[in-house]
């Protein structure tokens, strides 16, 4: 089957995702933020692959259906979520809650929690490789993969997820009740922030920073409806500004940690002079590389599994359907003696190697473009309800925020099913359990 260039593919569907979005506006616009993001995001990425600034292998218009399927389900979930929260959100707007979700207490809690695991981690990382490799030679420690936090105990590890949450509400505005200056949130955002870089990975930093942006943005909706009391909602322009000063700090603290770490993003001939120019590669390929990944997922007729036992590092464009095994890993992989698939995928070559397929990944795997229909249908259902609600208490308010915030990583990789984002979840529903405890005794 002759392949569809890249070029090609992404201007047809970047067409789609903008009548999508325009669509939303006038008949669910209640979905129209995470909509927006969504298709933001998506159109965004496919423009930069079509660019052809990394000269990225072409894929089947089979391939580029499948991928249309998913763009396209997601916002007809979406408007299906709205509908069903139609009740819910007139109630919820006739009584607006704030988003403070702790008291200055329970945040010297958190910190505490997150200080502890962190401060195991550091103690168990140093008594393994040392200072000088530590502050000097990163890239060693990483080198020996995944086991580098082997040593570190399960409970301090768990600590350590109370880190993106706790980034989050020092850097959104209201979200400690009775108030917490901004002198005391900077620096101990900034702390915390530091202290994720020193994790040698991007992940809970990247959490974080992104959770604090979907607030905000919801914020921002707020200052431009009902909720206008407090004098920061007025000015419509801080969260804006807020969102563009994080974006510029994650950006630098990426190219920091990746050039500590090795990687560059250097992919050869295949970088355009242009990009390769900018330094950029590295961000550039994160961003994109997921979509020609998962394109030629589709396109691969490579039914075996993985092998397991070998290096830890594999290579091949595997493609079983694994029925369910994908996306519920994290809770299936719990049943000894099930096979399921590893989330750390197999690297594939589409002009660069990459091992992320997008957020569709799982779905196809699991249950190929029915999967991807239902699977994106279902997030659409799930972020846009939440949305709609947001105001019914704190907690589902920071619930939009979260699933919000996985929105932005679409064109990488699926983190609702993520351990990480589920136990951030579980400690928002927790947290809001504690804080109406609270307010029904006072």
């Amino acid at each position: 089957m002759t392949d569809v260039s890249n070029g090609i593919g992404a201007f047809v569907l970047v067409a789609v995702l903008l009548g999508l979005t325009t669509l939303t506006w006038f008949i669910a616009r209640r979905a129209f933020l995470p909509v927006a993001v969504h298709n933001g995001v998506w159109a965004v990425t496919l423009v930069l692959v079509g660019s052809g600034l990394i000269a990225y292998h072409g894929a089947s218009i089979a391939a580029w259906g499948v991928l249309l399927v998913g763009l396209l389900f997601f916002s007809v979930g979406a408007w299906g979520g709205v509908a069903l929260a139609a009740r819910k959100a007139r109630s919820a707007d006739l009584a607006p809650r704030d988003h403070a979700l702790v008291s200055r207490r329970v945040l010297l809690v958190l910190a505490g929690a997150y200080t502890l695991g962190f401060g195991v981690y550091i103690w168990t990382i140093l008594q393994r490789f040392g200072w000088e490799t530590f502050w000097f030679h990163p890239g060693t420690i990483r080198g020996a993969a995944e086991s580098y936090l082997a040593g570190v105990p399960l409970w301090a590890r768990l600590l350590m997820y109370v880190g993106p949450l706790l980034l989050a509400i020092l850097i959104v505005p209201g979200s400690v009740r009775n108030g917490l200056a901004w002198w005391w949130r900077a620096p101990a955002a900034v702390l915390l922030a530091a202290s994720m870089l020193a994790l040698l990975q991007r992940t809970n930093l990247f959490a974080g920073v992104l959770l604090a942006v979907g607030a905000l943005l919801l914020l921002y909706g707020r200052a431009r409806g009902i909720d206008t009391a407090r004098a920061w909602y007025r000015r419509r322009w801080v969260p804006v500004a807020a969102i563009g000063a994080i974006g510029v700090g994650a950006l630098l603290a990426f190219q920091v940690l990746a050039g500590a770490l090795g990687k560059t993003g250097d992919v050869g001939s295949n970088v355009s002079p242009a990009l390769s120019a900018t330094g950029l590669s590295s961000p550039f390929i994160y961003l994109t590389a997921g979509v020609p990944a998962f394109l030629s997922l589709v396109d691969s007729t490579n039914g075996a599994w993985p092998p397991m036992g070998g290096p830890r590092i594999v290579y091949g464009d595997y493609d079983p359907q694994t029925f369910g095994t994908a996306f519920f890993e994290p809770v299936l992989s719990l049943i000894p003696g099930l096979r399921t698939w590893n989330p750390v995928a197999p690297f594939v070559d589409v002009g660069t190697l990459t091992n992320v397929y997008t957020w569709l990944e799982p779905f196809y795997r699991d249950w190929r473009v029915v999967g991807v229909a239902i699977g994106a249908a279902a997030i659409g259902v799930l972020v846009a309800y939440l949305y709609a609600t947001r105001r019914a208490s704190p907690a589902r308010w920071w619930l939009s925020a979260l699933l919000v915030s996985t929105l932005f990583l679409v064109t990488f990789t699926q983190k609702t099913n993520n351990t990480l984002y589920l136990v951030t979840a579980a400690i928002i529903v927790v947290l809001g359990f504690i804080g109406s405890r609270r307010r029904s005794t006072s």
